[in-house]
C-alpha cells in the first residue's frame, strides 16, 4: 500500500511540474536486481527546430542504501547523421560527510542534475542518448530510475 501511495504521489508531482514544455521528459525504471553494464538506458528525441536553445537534465532516483557518494555514467549520443559522441559524467549524490543530495522523505532520494545549458542541436532529426553506468561493479545496486529531461532554455 505504501508503494502505491508513493507512486501516486510521484505521478501527481510530475504532472504538476513546470515541464509541460519539455520536448523530452522520460524516466526508465532500473530492475530491482540491479543495473548491469550490459543493460543500457536509452532515450530518443526528435528535433525539429535547430535554432532553439535547450537545457538538458538528468534525473536520478536511488535509495539511501546506495554504496557510494557519486555515480559515473557513460553517455553515447547518436546524431541524425549517424555520427556519435561519447562523454563521461560524474553525478555527485552525497557530500563528503555522507549527507545525501536531492529530495526525499524516506530512504528514497530524487535528484535533478543539469547536464548542459543552452544546447543547440545542429541537425534536424532523431537523437538517441544511451547511458551505461561506469562504476567498478558489474551489477550496480540501489539505483531505482534514470531519466532525462530536455526543455527550452530560459534566456
Amino acid at each position: 500500500m505504501r508503494k502505491l501511495i508513493f507512486l501516486l504521489l510521484c505521478a501527481y508531482l510530475v504532472s504538476c511540474s513546470p515541464s509541460s514544455n519539455a520536448i523530452l521528459y522520460e524516466s526508465v525504471a532500473i530492475p530491482e536486481a540491479g543495473w548491469t553494464i550490459d543493460n543500457p538506458v536509452r532515450f530518443t528525441v526528435e528535433i525539429t527546430d535547430t535554432t532553439q536553445l535547450y537545457d538538458i537534465y538528468i534525473t536520478l532516483r536511488h535509495n539511501t542504501d546506495y554504496q557510494w557518494m557519486n555515480l559515473f555514467l557513460f553517455l553515447k549520443t547518436f546524431y541524425p547523421c549517424l555520427e556519435f559522441s561519447r562523454d563521461t559524467l560524474e553525478c555527485f549524490l552525497a557530500d563528503e560527510t555522507g549527507r545525501w543530495f536531492g529530495r526525499g522523505t524516506s530512504s528514497v532520494r530524487n535528484n535533478v542534475m543539469l547536464l548542459q545549458r543552452n544546447v543547440r542541436f545542429p541537425q534536424k532529426g532523431r537523437y538517441q542518448f544511451v547511458f551505461t553506468h561506469g562504476m567498478r561493479t558489474e551489477n550496480l545496486q540501489n539505483i531505482m530510475d534514470l531519466g532525462m529531461k530536455i526543455v527550452p532554455a530560459r534566456n
